[in-house]
C-alpha cells in the first residue's frame, strides 16, 4: 500500500473537527511562514529555521569564511603542505543553498502537506552544505603552494671553472596539477574532517637542455681560446683569454641559446683599462643635491666603448680578429729592433678595434629630464655592525648601484645589473645560507643591499616580480618583508608599472645601509600587517601592501617569506647538516639590536649572522 493511501487511511480515521483545525492551522502558520524557511531545517550544522531569502544569502557567506577555518593537508610524496579549505577554492553554493532550504517540507501530494506539517514539529530536516569549487581559485593557491613546497627545476647554466667555460647540469623539479585537487574536492568533503588529500606529484624539467648548452660552452671557449689586443683609437690594451671568458654569459633572448659578452663588465673593465678615452661619469648623470635630484650637464670627451661593443667583440673572437701585427703608433721603442734574421719571429697578435664614443655638452640631457624624477618616493635603512668583510661586499654593491636608472615600464634584475660577484671585482668571502647553513662565499653578506633595495621599492609602490626571503629568520630585517640574493639565482627584479622614471641612490655609512628612490610621487604606499602560518616545522609570514593611486584607486598585494625552525633544519623537520662534516663554524655574531618594534615576535630564535646569497637553499 502506498505511503498516500496509508496516510488517506489515517485522514479517514481522525475527527472531522479534529481534520479541520489541523487544516485552518496548517493554512494559518503557512500564510505567516510565507517566503522563509519552516522550522526544524538545518543546513549542515547551521539551523535556518524560519530564515528569508536575504538571511540565508547571509548563511552562505558566513559558511564560506568558515572554509578558511577548515584545515587541509595536502600529501605530495614527502611533502606535507598545510592550507585550508577556502584557500583550496572551496566555498558555499549560496543560491543554491537558499531555494534548497525554501523548499524544504514543502510541495508533495496536497491534501498531505497538513499533516506533512505536522510532522516539522517532531522531527528535524537537516540539509547537505551545498559546495562549488571556485577552480580559478584553486589553481592560483596550488600553484603558490607548489612555489613553497616543491623544488622548482634546476636549470644547466654556464660558468667559469678554472679559466675555463664549464656547464654545470640541470636537475628536475616536482610540480602539482591543480585539476587533480579540483577533482579529488568533492570526496574529500564528502568524507567529513579532518580534510587530507594524498597526491601524486609530476615531474618537472628544466626548459634548457644541457647538451646544447655544452655546445654553446665549447664554441665560446674556442672563441676566447687565445689572448687578444683591443685598440681604441691609438689607444691598446691587452686582455688575456680567462679575462675574455669571464665577460661571457649565457644568452637565452632567442629562439634557441647561445653566448655573447656582458656589456657593463666588459665595459667597466675596458673604461679602466683604456683611462685616457674618459669615463661614463662624463655623460649626463643624476646626482643626488640637499636631497634633491638633479642632472649633471656632460663635458665633451670621448669614452669607452660605443654601445655595441659586445656584438662586435663577439664578432671579431668567432672571425679570429684582424691576425696583424699591433702597431703600437708612437708607443714604439726603437732599441728593441733587431738585424738576427736567425731568430725565430714573433707570433702574430690578435688585434680587434673598437668603436670609440663621443659624449657631447648636451647628450642625454633631455633624456633625463623627460623621466619626471624630481623628488624622494620612498627610503629604506638598514643596520650593520662595523667593519666585517660583508660590509666591504654591502659598499661595493652600494657603489655599483648607486645612479641606477629604471624606465618606464622597464624591469630592473639586481644581479643582471651588478654581475657576478668576485674577488676580482672587490668582493670577499663572507657568511651566506647554503642548504639552512651558514658557510662563507665570495660575496656573501649583500642579501642585506638586496632586502633594503626590496622595502625601499616595496614603499615606492612599484612591482617586486622576482624576490626570495631568507630562509632564516635575521632580527635585522621586517619579518616576512626582505629579499636574499645570490648568483645566478635567486634574484631581485624590480618592475617600474609607473609613468615615470625610477633612479636608485645609495649611501652608506660604517654602520647602516640607505637606499632611496626617486621619480614623481602619485602612490601612497601602507603595510597594512602580516599574519603568520605555520607551514610544517616552517612558518610562513604573509605582508599586506596597500596602495593607493592619486585617482582613488586602492589595490593590494602580497609577499611572504617562509622561514625555517633554526639552523640546519628543514621544512619537515629534518637536518640539513651534512653527515660527512660538521656544519661551518659561525664568525662572531654581531651585536647590533636592529629589531623592527612593528614586526610580531619570531616563533623561534633569530639567527644573529646575516646571510646574503644563497646558492643551494631550497627555500622559495
Amino acid at each position: 500500500m502506498s505511503q498516500r493511501k496509508r496516510l488517506l487511511l489515517i485522514a479517514g480515521g481522525i475527527p472531522l473537527g479534529v481534520l479541520l483545525f489541523v487544516v485552518a492551522a496548517w493554512g494559518i502558520d503557512t500564510a505567516v511562514t510565507g517566503d522563509r524557511v519552516v522550522r526544524n531545517v538545518s543546513v549542515g550544522e547551521q539551523s535556518v529555521g524560519g530564515l528569508d531569502q536575504a538571511d540565508l544569502e547571509a548563511v552562505g557567506v558566513e559558511l564560506t569564511s568558515d572554509l578558511s577555518n577548515r584545515p587541509v593537508e595536502l600529501v605530495v610524496g614527502d611533502e606535507t603542505i598545510a592550507t585550508d579549505a577556502f584557500a583550496l577554492g572551496v566555498r558555499v553554493d549560496g543560491p543554491t543553498l537558499a531555494q534548497e532550504a525554501l523548499d524544504a517540507r514543502r510541495g508533495g501530494f496536497f491534501l498531505l502537506r497538513p499533516f506533512k506539517w505536522v510532522g516539522t514539529f517532531f522531527s528535524d530536516e537537516q540539509l547537505e552544505v551545498p559546495y562549488v569549487i571556485d577552480e580559478g581559485a584553486t589553481d592560483q593557491s596550488v600553484a603558490q603552494l607548489v612555489s613553497t613546497a616543491l623544488d622548482d627545476p634546476v636549470e644547466p647554466y654556464m660558468t667559469l671553472e678554472n679559466d675555463e667555460l664549464v656547464v654545470v647540469p640541470g636537475a628536475d623539479g616536482a610540480t602539482l596539477d591543480p585539476q587533480l585537487v579540483i577533482d579529488a574536492l568533492p570526496a574529500m568533503l564528502a568524507a567529513g574532517e579532518p580534510y587530507s588529500l594524498a597526491l601524486e606529484s609530476d615531474p618537472l624539467h628544466p626548459e634548457l637542455d644541457t647538451a646544447e648548452l655544452d655546445a654553446v660552452a665549447a664554441e665560446a671557449n674556442t672563441a676566447t681560446a687565445n689572448d687578444v689586443t683591443i685598440r681604441v683609437l691609438r689607444s691598446t690594451t691587452d686582455v688575456s683569454s680567462s679575462q675574455l671568458r669571464s665577460w661571457v654569459e649565457l644568452d637565452l633572448s632567442g629562439d634557441t641559446p647561445t653566448w655573447k659578452i656582458d656589456q657593463p663588465t666588459a665595459l667597466d673593465e675596458l673604461r679602466t683599462m683604456l683611462p685616457r678615452l674618459g669615463s661614463e661619469d662624463q655623460l649626463a648623470h643624476f646626482d643626488i643635491v640637499d636631497g634633491k635630484p638633479i642632472i649633471v650637464p656632460p663635458s665633451e670627451s670621448v669614452v669607452c666603448c660605443a654601445d655595441d661593443t659586445p656584438e662586435t667583440l663577439k664578432a671579431a673572437l668567432l672571425a679570429g680578429g684582424n691576425v696583424d701585427p699591433v702597431d703600437e703608433g708612437d708607443g714604439e721603442d726603437p732599441d728593441d729592433e733587431t738585424d738576427d734574421e736567425s731568430e725565430t719571429p714573433t707570433a702574430p697578435t690578435v688585434l680587434i678595434e673598437l668603436e670609440a664614443k663621443t659624449a657631447g655638452a648636451d647628450e642625454g640631457i633631455a633624456d633625463l629630464e623627460a623621466l619626471g624624477i624630481i623628488e624622494e618616493i620612498s627610503t629604506f635603512t638598514t643596520k650593520h655592525d662595523c667593519c666585517q668583510g660583508r660590509v666591504t661586499n654591502i659598499h661595493n654593491m652600494a657603489d655599483i648601484v648607486r645612479g641606477a636608472v629604471i624606465p618606464p615600464g622597464e624591469s630592473f634584475s639586481l644581479n643582471g645589473f651588478v654581475g657576478k660577484r668576485t674577488t676580482e671585482r672587490g668582493f670577499v668571502p663572507a657568511h651566506a645560507i647554503a642548504d639552512g647553513i651558514l658557510e662563507d662565499q665570495v660575496g656573501g653578506g649583500v642579501s642585506q643591499f638586496a632586502t633594503t633595495t626590496f622595502n625601499a621599492a616595496f614603499f615606492a609602490g612599484i612591482e617586486i616580480p622576482e624576490y626570495q626571503s631568507h630562509s632564516l629568520y635575521f632580527s635585522r630585517y621586517p619579518r616576512g618583508r626582505e629579499a636574499t640574493i645570490s648568483w645566478p639565482k635567486p634574484d631581485l627584479v624590480l618592475r617600474n608599472q609607473t609613468p615615470y622614471g625610477i633612479l636608485i641612490w645609495t649611501s652608506y655609512t660604517d654602520t647602516s645601509l640607505t637606499v632611496t628612490m626617486y621619480s614623481t610621487k602619485h602612490i601612497a604606499v601602507e603595510d597594512i600587517g602580516r599574519n603568520e602560518t605555520a607551514q610544517g616545522a616552517c612558518t610562513r609570514v604573509t605582508t599586506t601592501r596597500q596602495r593607493t593611486y592619486d585617482d582613488g584607486t586602492v589595490d593590494l598585494d602580497t609577499f611572504f617569506g617562509l622561514y625555517r625552525p633554526g639552523e640546519g633544519i628543514d621544512c619537515n623537520g629534518n637536518s640539513t647538516v651534512p653527515t660527512t662534516e660538521p656544519p661551518p663554524v659561525e664568525e662572531e655574531p654581531e651585536t647590533t639590536d636592529t629589531t623592527d618594534p612593528n614586526a610580531p615576535p619570531t616563533t623561534a630564535p633569530p639567527v644573529t649572522e646575516p646571510p646574503a646569497e644563497t646558492t643551494t637553499t631550497s627555500t622559495p
